[in-house]
């Protein structure tokens, strides 16, 4: 019949989807592609269902009509008989060429009904087969799509894994870390300059502050990057700026 070729090589690359290079809709789209195969299948299905229906039919019909040609030469030849048995042979002899005429019949219905038989055979395994290879491209698209939906779940972690980036976090935590270490320089330049007790007091202040303000900003940022819990943030701690010696905690009046 023609039909296990083309659809050995269908199948073959419906197998094979997915190690081609497919272009246009169906790569963007393998569903579309896995679709129109079984739609393909389905309609050669359908095609082939009609063909057997109609040899067949073809064959039931020769059937009924060699039946009756058969039931025909059967009356003939009881007619026949009997004219001759009545000594009415002229009568006898036109009803025996009646009934050769319709067994010539017969034998043509029956040469034909051969062949129609051979062909119903075939068609109808080959609608059978035909109906094997729709069930089976059915459950490969099924297999595929599987296949297809685990593999676009993989594309997306993965893209989603390459956008994660941590070079920007990684330079605000080292500018905080300089800021730290630029306050400890400070501090150790305030120590060597030679300023007056008072001066040198509010500096070690200001330098402490700035020190508080940096470290700070460092641990929120560690905590932004996992490298430090939440509860490990300390509270606010109230600063206490040491007075010079002599200074009272509020100022006198004046005018006293």
């Amino acid at each position: 019949m023609g039909v296990a070729g083309p659809m050995g090589r269908l199948l073959r690359v419906i197998r094979g989807f997915f190690g081609r290079f497919i272009s246009g809709v169906e790569q963007r789209n393998p569903e579309v592609l896995l679709e129109n195969a079984v739609q393909d299948e389905l309609s050669n299905l359908k095609k082939l269902q009609v063909a057997a229906a109609k040899t067949m039919a073809y064959e039931k019909m020769l059937t009924n009509d060699a039946a009756e040609k058969r039931k025909l030469v059967a009356a003939r030849e009881r007619q026949a008989r009997e004219l001759a048995a009545r000594g009415q042979r002229e009568a006898a002899l036109q009803v025996i060429q009646q009934k050769q005429e319709i067994q010539n019949q017969l034998a043509e219905i029956e040469g034909r009904l051969e062949s129609a038989r051979r062909n119903s055979e075939e068609m109808e395994r080959a609608f059978r087969d035909q109906e094997k290879r729709y069930n089976e491209v059915v459950r490969e698209r099924a297999a595929l799509l599987e296949e297809h939906q685990r593999a676009r779940a993989l594309q997306t972690a993965n893209e989603a894994r390459a956008q994660i980036s941590l070079s920007d976090s990684s330079r605000d935590l080292e500018k905080a870390r300089q800021a730290v270490r630029q306050s400890l320089y400070e501090a150790e330049a305030v120590g060597e300059l030679g300023t007056s007790e008072v001066e040198r007091q509010i500096q070690a202040a200001e330098v402490d502050v700035k020190r508080l303000e940096a470290e700070r900003e460092l641990e929120l940022m560690e905590i932004q990057m996992g490298l430090k819990s939440a509860g490990e943030l300390e509270g606010p701690q109230e600063e206490t700026v040491e007075r010079p010696a002599g200074e009272s905690e509020r100022p006198e009046e004046t005018g006293r």
